[in-house]
């Protein structure tokens, strides 16, 4: 679950923001729309999953016994692995302006390479016939909820008339031109021909950018949950009291995301405003808001026939496994954000380094023990060759120093102190924790090619987040050798401490602040 996660922000961040894809400039926007919707569908899958799990904690157990027996593990990993290659195969071979114009092309190694990745995903996770064991003994349930859950981006195209409604329309374009309002008093309002915004910038809401979805995830998660909780949830309650105030939740949740979104246009940059009703963030907004719904009702008692209450769990903050993921989770989500909302995402890193800082302080018991920092000379050579070798072997770019340019003094300096120091000591634990620590470990099963399967993998994730491929893959592999040498994670941590903390000096000095 947590590496889908990971794969789906990596896709969103390659296809929203880096590559952009837009459907209408595509000339195959059906074909573009359908590969979006299975996406969606395949993230709704994964939250019903999730709350599947919760409500049936024997499956739970059960699945993860199933888990534990052996199944070719490596063979199906190396599928997942193959189509995540192809997924990410248009990055390399096709230019980004063109991206659109040869979307055919696109479109095929994405479907390609996606039916690849879930198959062998699926596989990877459990054996055929474990897969048949396990939804034969909760009687097939699971199928029936996930299926389901998988349509309910259809049951949100089925509802998309509803934004014709002139009750849901000008109701929303009310709400957004009243907060508008407060900010500034000249806003151009047209609910016949949807169109709303500010002097300067003004969007026509189609009903597929509308948000209207948020009624249907609403309520198919909702009806996922009254299915696996109908033996103690008081339905009547639930769907007279509950259900009318998630869709009003959702509903003004709608009008502050259009507020947001046109004021971003107007005052910050059209283009990601625009990227924004066109985007994935919506929906994963809306999820999470339908989670959150179905997270209230499990701890409202009045919604209950008998006292129920899930077993206790593990605090996440403590599990040492999370500890290894959820800070690196938090980078990318963070990155993201970063580039949804900073017209120049450099000048969002301080907001990055705390949303880092937070998770680390949050997860410290769980993750301190297992990074036991030491300064090991072997491990402090490699850091400083690395970072050697990042500031000799890159090359200079003025994009991000043009714009730091334009800060004034103690801005500016506020922002290279957050900036050398995250550097320095946030982001090496955060990738060493996930990139060596847990790709690396998980792989490693011993083996000589077990051992050099771990570190190519983990190497040429490392190598395909920072962009470098060469640069990063070398540095990569350093840093494999730091923590293989002796067995420790901390080894890793100190190595790319140094790396990053060379290279943040040579910056600070050369004031050419691209290299970090």
């Amino acid at each position: 679950m947590v590496l889908f996660v990971l794969e789906s922000i990596a896709v969103i961040a390659t296809y929203q923001i880096v590559f952009p894809i837009e459907c209408h400039a595509t000339g195959i926007a059906g074909l573009c729309r359908g590969l979006r919707g299975a996406f969606i569908s395949a993230i709704c899958v994964s939250a019903a999953f999730v709350v599947l799990m919760c409500a049936r904690t024997r499956s739970w157990h059960r699945f993860l016994e199933l888990m534990r027996v052996p199944n070719q593990k490596t063979f199906w990993g190396k599928v997942h692995l193959l189509g995540i290659v192809i997924i990410f195969l248009p990055v390399l071979i096709i230019p980004p302006g063109e991206v659109n114009e040869k979307f055919l092309y696109v479109s095929i190694l994405l479907a390609g390479g996606g039916a690849i990745a879930a198959l062998g995903f699926l596989f990877w996770v459990l054996r055929p016939l474990s897969w048949w064991n396990w939804l034969g003994t909760a009687r097939f349930q699971p199928l029936v909820i996930l299926l389901s859950a998988a349509l309910i981006p259809s049951l949100a195209h089925l509802i998309e008339p509803l934004w014709a409604v002139e009750l849901v329309s000008t109701g929303t374009f009310k709400g957004v031109a009243f907060l508008l309002s407060a900010v500034d008093p000249e806003v151009f309002i047209d609910p016949g021909r949807a169109w709303i915004g500010l002097p300067g910038f003004v969007v026509a809401v189609a009903s597929q950018c509308s948000g209207i979805e948020g009624f249907a995830l609403i309520s198919g998660f909702m009806v996922i949950y009254a299915v696996l909780f109908r033996e103690t949830l008081r339905q009547s309650v639930f769907w007279l009291i509950l259900w009318p105030i998630a869709l009003l939740a959702s509903w003004v949740f709608n009008i502050l995301r259009i507020t947001v979104l046109i004021l971003l246009g107007r005052y910050v940059s059209p283009e990601l405003a625009v990227n924004g009703f066109h985007s994935f963030a919506g929906w994963l907004l809306f999820i999470v808001l339908a989670l959150g719904v179905l997270n209230l009702a499990q701890a409202m008692p009045t919604l209950r026939r008998v006292n129920y209450a899930l077993p206790d769990k593990e605090k996440l903050s403590a599990n040492p496994i999370a500890a290894l993921i959820v800070p690196f989770i938090a980078f990318m989500i963070s990155g993201v954000i970063v580039h949804a909302f900073w017209e120049h995402p450099a000048l969002g890193y301080p907001f990055q380094a705390a949303v880092l800082l937070g998770v680390l302080a949050w997860m410290r018991s769980a993750l301190i023990p297992q990074i036991r920092l030491s300064l090991d000379p072997f491990s402090i050579a490699i850091g400083l060759a690395v970072g050697g070798g990042w500031v000799w072997l890159s090359e200079p770019s003025q994009g991000d120093d043009l714009v730091l340019g334009a800060l004034s003094g103690s801005a500016f300096l506020a922002w290279a102190m957050v900036r050398a120091l995250g550097t320095t000591f946030l982001v090496p634990v955060v990738e060493e924790a996930f990139f060596r620590g847990y790709v690396l470990a998980r792989l490693d099963t011993g083996s000589t090619v077990a051992k050099v399967i771990a570190v190519f993998v983990s190497t040429a994730l490392f190598a395909a987040l920072h962009g470098r491929l060469v640069l990063a893959g070398i540095a990569g592999l350093f840093f494999a050798a730091a923590m293989l040498r002796r067995g420790r994670l901390g080894d890793a941590v100190v190595a790319h401490i140094v790396a990053n903390a060379s290279v943040a000096a040579v910056a600070w000095y050369t004031e050419q602040w691209s290299l970090i």
